[in-house]
């Protein structure tokens, strides 16, 4: 149990090691079918609870041991993939699990988590590590956008039914596990009503679009107090402090991860600004005291939702607070508001002349070479409503992603992981902003080749129906057609049929046809359409497109080819060629 083998492995690292591939996590919906792809049958299924049982056997027999295996963040397990903890190994090993009732992969999961709960939210040390909230998270998405899946045809036929009601099923297993580890340590005998999963969640490190979803899903525990304390969701979010590695030191939460909860609960109740708890404490109180900072921790946000709850506070004793606001252009500009020590420092008499806007430290970050990744994530959730902030946080995702193959890669992926959400929720915001939706499509042009690994969804996550989006509503601009073109091109490149089934589905044949009726002088567009086409019809035979005529599109092709031979020539012809091997071979229905 506590020995070591020769490559310095304890028992309990081989029982996170898939036996065969038959029990992998299925790949990110890139081969489903109503007869219901991915996942494993009910018998590879079961062997989860036998793991479990091995895990529990082997965690009891060497607690010491197995707690340091279990703390550990640079842990391999597999040659092609990053450092990671035990926890993630065990969620990222998991297949989808059918199971009605909560499946043997929750059991599994369970094992490993209650051995040490401490990693529920604790990735890699690296700023690209992924945590296991968030892998669940894309799980879940996958899962839940294949349960409400449309097939062609009567989609009440049995095979479709019992696909949707699997992928349901599977959808709340994970949803079992997010739960299960957002739920805290408690001691035996609590009740199980008194978890408030909105309360918990704020608390810790969570995926922003999963603690959006958790709080629009969850709204009425908002204002719920939490028993005990008299807590809202505000007052933990406000008093959370980050979590802490085996070796007491504090983990490092991405840097507008505080604003972003903040702003989030506020949208929902505004009241809770205002609203003490048990020991009297308002929301903000409870910031000041555990050190969050102006902006990016939401002091900002507090004030400005209730500015009467900051004349309760001695703010002689927060100096860093205080020099902050100095600068704020929202506050009174008098000198009997600054300190001696202020006014030295700001000179003109202790005039409050420098206006330092709320949004630019958020815009200098997003700048930075060598800002963290994960903190420009969190700037751009956090700042959203921002133009400049969501079009240069694409810019810099975009950059980071350039630098790596143009192929899937373990950092690649892991820049997707991090970062997908963020795009498409830039897109989503500003979708009149042409700047923004066309560097949103160069990143990602530029994210593409990880879609399928690592639950990482193009589907899901709104990346393709949001790509077709900007390219009708911005049709007169060509960089914009330019780079969704591309972006829709190295999708159904990587992701084969279901890609192009996807894109045909969300109107993306149309758009390229738009594009090249709107631009047909420039070579560029011209290009990235036709290429884009041909991508797509190649898979023609095995995707669910729709009816194609090459008489339909034949003169857009032909004028493309002609104006530029050199860009469109071969890849017109080629899709012409294809539609006209799929045309019927008689034409009696034309004499009738």
């Amino acid at each position: 149990m506590k020995a070591e083998d020769a490559n310095g492995h304890l028992p309990l690292h081989y029982s996170l090691i898939p036996a065969s591939s038959a029990t992998k996590v299925a790949s990110a919906g890139n081969d489903d079918t109503a007869n219901g792809g991915g996942g494993t049958g009910s018998d590879e299924i079961l062997v989860w609870r036998d793991r479990a049982q091995v895990i529990s056997a082997l965690t009891s027999a060497a607690q010491e041991e197995s707690r340091a295996f279990l703390s550990r963040v640079d842990l391999i397990f597999d040659k092609d993939n990053m450092p990671q903890t035990a926890l993630y190994q065990a969620v990222r090993i998991i297949p989808d699990d059918f199971s009605s009732s909560p499946g043997p992969t929750v059991e599994f999961v369970r094992s490993v988590h209650e051995a040490y709960p401490a990693m529920a939210t604790i990735g890699p040390s690296d700023e690209l590590g992924d945590r296991p909230l968030s892998l669940l998270y894309r799980r879940f998405s996958r899962q839940f956008d294949l349960s409400e899946k449309f097939f062609p045809g009567d989609n009440s036929r049995p095979e479709v039914v019992s696909h949707r009601q699997r992928y349901k099923a599977s959808a709340m297993n994970t949803w079992r596990i997010i739960n299960l580890l957002l739920r805290p340590s408690a001691p035996a005998g609590t009740s199980s009503t008194e978890f408030k999963m909105v309360h918990s969640a704020v608390q810790v490190d969570c995926p922003p679009d999963l603690l959006r979803y958790i709080i629009e899903t969850k709204t009425a525990q908002v204002l719920e107090p939490e028993p005990g304390t008299g807590r809202l969701a505000l007052h933990c979010a406000a008093a959370a402090m980050p979590s802490k590695d085996r070796d007491g030191n504090a983990v490092a939460v991405p840097a507008y991860l505080s604003k972003f909860i903040v702003d989030e609960l506020l949208y929902a109740a505004p009241e809770a600004a205002s609203t003490p708890d048990g020991d009297g404490k308002l929301p903000l109180h409870l910031a000041f005291d555990c050190g969050k900072s102006w902006i990016g921790g939401g002091i900002k946000s507090l004030v400005d939702a209730d500015p009467g709850a900051l004349e309760k506070i001695d703010l002689d004793q927060y100096p860093d607070i205080r020099k902050a606001m100095s600068f704020s252009s929202q506050l009174p500009s008098s000198p009997s508001d600054v300190s001696e020590d202020e006014k030295e420092s700001l000179g003109n008499g202790g005039k409050k002349t420098i206006k330092k806007e709320e949004h630019h430290d958020a815009v200098m970050l997003v700048q930075k070479s060598d800002a963290n990744m994960r903190d420009i994530v969190s700037c751009m959730w956090a700042s959203e409503e921002d133009g400049a902030v969501q079009m240069l946080g694409c810019l810099a995702i975009s950059r980071r992603a350039k630098e790596l193959p143009s192929e899937p890669n373990p950092k690649l992926v892991a820049i997707a992981a991090n970062a997908l959400s963020s795009v498409v929720n830039a897109m989503k915001n500003h979708p009149n902003e042409p700047s923004i939706q066309e560097k949103a499509c160069e990143c990602l042009l530029a994210l593409s080749p990880a879609d399928g690994q690592e639950e990482i969804s193009f589907a899901a996550s709104g990346a393709v129906a949001s790509i077709v989006a900007a390219m009708q509503s911005h049709v007169s601009d060509p960089i914009v057609q330019k780079e969704a073109c591309a972006a829709l091109r190295s999708i159904v490149k990587f992701g084969g049929k279901e890609r192009a089934t996807i894109v045909a589905s969300v109107s993306g044949l149309q758009a390229l046809l738009n594009s090249l009726l709107s631009h047909p002088d420039d070579a560029t567009v011209q290009r990235e359409a036709c290429l884009a086409m041909e991508t797509i019809v190649s898979h023609k035979d095995d995707a669910n497109l729709p009816s194609l005529s090459s008489l339909q599109i034949a003169p857009l092709l032909q004028l493309a080819a002609e104006t530029h031979p050199a860009e469109c020539k071969e890849s017109a012809e080629a899709i012409l060629q294809r539609l006209d091997q799929a045309a019927p071979e008689n034409d009696d229905d034309e004499d009738t």
